[in-house]
């Protein structure tokens, strides 16, 4: 078939699901709107909930059965930072009762609540099969042209003239207002939002530090000294997969620091980019959403835990979250399958002709292809007379693993604890807890700033090291009491004298071409060059990873995820229950290129149904709901680990120098078979044969179907010529 049928195919395949797709339970999804928009009420402290605090602590509710659940569930976030729960009681023991309606029409509702005081009101629009348009829109486009910038931007320009279109305006000011849309409403809202702009910075400084270790020969000597244990491709794959494990604390540090150190490595061994890429990719999220110890754990935790009570459920939810990892089938099966590819080295589909073709010709990205860092990256050579040294890799990548750490615990309050209870930092509850709150871009930018430092010590000369330690030393004073200490010498003073010499060493080292020295380094015109060369090798995957953000938040405010789930929640045998959930979230996942947002969609939701449907099953109503809970988990992780359109799929693109397309391609039939691996070998025989499956069987079955597909549909790939 001509490239044109393919596409004419892609084209009328999704406006035949576009046209076919049935009606959504109704009831599901005003329950959905209804649970978003009062979470949001709570969060902010609105007058619907501000107002319960005159109640003294108590209040009788008032509401249709549909806003009872999601209004409870509201009550618990709005509690978490009061220091006296207020309480639901029965009717006429409080002395506030609060009066709730729900109201619908035209497909628009409205919440209305409160008290004598006055009514709150909470609005939602029910989402149309309409929704689905622009994540299908930016899909198709990738897969039929492999243009992941347009396809990205066209599924964002497309959904604006949809959201203009379903406020009601006309067809031609959709269009205009749509384009105006794209750079106004969505980019400007990525491009000021705190996170992005942190997670940016991280990669820049992260990718500079890169640099500057292959700009000072710190990559090639670690190369020569890893080539002691990793001589061919499979042992190379081997030390590439435990890196992976090694860094189980966050996913986007794990993606570029293993894509980007083992990559000179991989292409001296002639291992395929899009290889390399499904091996960093299919370890960095299934790692860390099963670690107990990663800044994951704790909102997984809390997108369930305010429904346990409601549940009959009187356990811890990190004890919860504990027995759901036997049924966390796809994230275990994922890491398994890998280990299985690696032994075997065999392959099948796309990843095999991507293999062969590296090996047979040295082409590492398919011809014609777009690498997502550019030639100025991989281009990038040791300065001549630089001496490989394997510390000089080393040391930046273990300072970046050490100082987010540091971050994390000391932006977590670790040390506050450990003044107060240390004791409670031995607990699974007070370290997540830690690695929740400190978590974010904000630890891993200081550790990115802190390894270029590290790397640019190490490879420079006298002068470099001595204006970086003067930068640093100012740096230090000034963010500390130290600056304010000297009682005798003003703070400004101190910041001046310190400013001005730190200037004066700097500008000696930009006016100086050579320092005389009694060592190989690099000059401070060569460590800028090859950072700044680093990071504009990024600006072609920093445009599509904007496109990604762009387009979760267009099927955000098109509400795409609740109409997918509301989509799939007509079949509830206790049986089909966790499968249906599994497959609703990777559907969710793999549409909106979200797991975070889709777990906190569809967990909310699920405690309660899995706990009645499991009451009917020998399993029991606390049996189901861990089994549900790591269905939803897993199934949201899908879309994180293989979406296009989500961040770390793209990050592992960029840290590998991979074709993000040839990428997604490739490594979509073996996600596919793992969900498969973890629907037939994990979900379905546990609630069938519930009292003899367990999970050594399912394990084991899944290892046997891995390699059954390897040997069955795979082909072993050849190691390269030693030339």
């Amino acid at each position: 078939m001509t490239r044109a049928g393919w596409i004419g195919g892609a084209i009328g395949l999704a406006a035949a699901f576009m046209l076919l797709a049935p009606q959504p339970d109704h009831d599901d999804l005003v329950r959905q709107i209804v649970s978003r928009g009062l979470a949001k009420e709570a969060s902010a402290r609105g007058p619907l909930f501000d107002n319960l605090l005159g109640g003294g602590g108590t209040f009788s509710l008032d509401a249709p059965p549909l806003l009872q659940g999601p209004f409870r569930a509201a009550l618990n976030v709005f509690n978490a930072d009061l220091d006296t729960p207020i309480v639901e009681v029965p009717a006429g023991e409080a002395p506030l009762t609060l009066h709730m309606q729900l109201r619908e029409r035209e497909g628009r509702i409205s919440i209305t609540g409160g008290f004598a005081a006055g009514l709150a009101v909470v609005q939602g629009v029910l989402p149309a099969r309409w929704s689905l348009l622009a994540p299908l829109a930016a899909i198709v486009v990738a897969l039929a042209f492999r243009r992941t910038v347009l396809a990205l931007y066209t599924g964002v320009f497309v959904g604006a003239v949809w959201l203009r279109l379903e406020g009601g305006a006309s067809f031609p000011y959709s269009l205009a207002a749509g384009a105006w849309d794209v750079p106004t409403r969505f980019l400007w809202h990525e491009v000021t939002d705190g996170f992005r702009i942190e997670l940016i910075s991280f990669t820049f400084a992260l990718i500079a530090m890169v640099g500057v270790m292959i700009r000072g020969a710190g990559v090639q000597g670690f190369v020569e000294w890893l080539l002691r244990f990793a001589s061919t491709a499979r042992s190379t794959l081997a030390v590439s997969f435990g890196m992976g494990l090694s860094i189980f604390f966050d996913d986007y540090s794990n993606c570029l620091i293993v894509g980007n150190t083992m990559r000179p490595l991989t292409d001296r061994l002639r291992v395929s980019r899009e290889k390399l890429a499904y091996i960093v990719d299919s370890t960095a999220a299934p790692v860390a959403g099963i670690s107990m110890f990663s800044t994951w754990v704790v909102f997984e935790v809390s997108t369930y835990s305010a429904q346990l009570p409601a549940a009959g459920i009187t356990e811890s939810p990190y004890a919860v979250f504990l027995q759901t990892l036997p049924f966390r089938f796809y994230c275990l099966f994922s890491l398994a399958f890998v280990a299985l590819n690696i032994l075997t080295r065999r392959d099948f589909g796309p990843m095999r002709r991507a293999e062969e073709r590296a090996v047979a010709t040295g082409e590492l990205v398919r011809r014609g292809g777009t690498p997502l860092i550019s030639s100025r990256m991989t281009g990038i050579e040791p300065f001549p007379g630089q001496v490989p040294r394997a510390r000089d890799a080393l040391l930046p990548i273990g300072i970046v693993v050490a100082v987010t750490l540091f971050e994390i615990f000391r932006g977590g309050g670790g040390f506050e604890i450990l003044d107060r209870d240390a004791g409670s930092l031995l607990t699974v509850e007070g370290i997540t807890g830690v690695l929740f709150k400190g978590g974010g871009a904000g630890p891993l930018v200081t550790a990115a700033s802190c390894g270029w430092i590290v790397a640019a010590f190490l490879a420079g000369s006298r002068v470099v090291r001595v204006a970086l330690v003067s930068g640093v030393a100012a740096v230090l004073l000034l963010g500390s009491p130290l600056a304010a200490a000297a009682s005798a010498v003003p703070a400004k003073a101190v910041a001046a004298a310190l400013f001005a010499g730190t200037a004066a060493v700097t500008g000696a080292l930009l006016t100086r071409r050579g320092v005389t020295t009694d060592r190989p380094f690099l000059p401070w015109a060569e460590i800028a060059s090859a950072s700044i060369a680093s990071v504009r090798a990024l600006l072609f995957a920093i445009v599509i990873l904007f496109g990604a953000w762009m387009i979760g938040s267009v099927c955000e405010q098109a509400r795409t995820a609740e109409y997918l789930v509301a989509l799939t929640s007509g079949v509830v045998t206790p049986v089909a229950l966790p499968v249906l959930l599994f497959g609703a979230a990777c559907l969710v996942s793999f549409a909106t290129g979200t797991s975070w947002g889709t777990m906190a969609l569809l967990l909310p939701n699920v405690v309660a149904l899995a706990a009645a449907v499991g009451a009917e099953h020998a399993i029991g109503s606390f049996g189901m709901v861990t089994v549900c809970i790591g269905a939803v988990l897993e199934g949201s992780i899908f879309g994180d680990h293989c979406s296009p359109i989500s961040d770390t799929t793209v990050l592992a693109s960029v840290s590998t120098a991979s074709d993000h397309m040839d990428h997604v391609r490739t490594q979509a039939p073996y996600a596919l078979s793992v969900a498969a691996i973890a629907v037939f070998a994990g979900y379905l025989p546990t609630l069938v044969f519930y009292d003899t499956w367990s999970f050594p069987l399912a394990f084991g079955t899944a290892l046997l179907a891995g390699l059954a597909l390897l040997y069955g549909l795979g082909r072993r790939i050849p190691d390269p010529d030693p030339t």
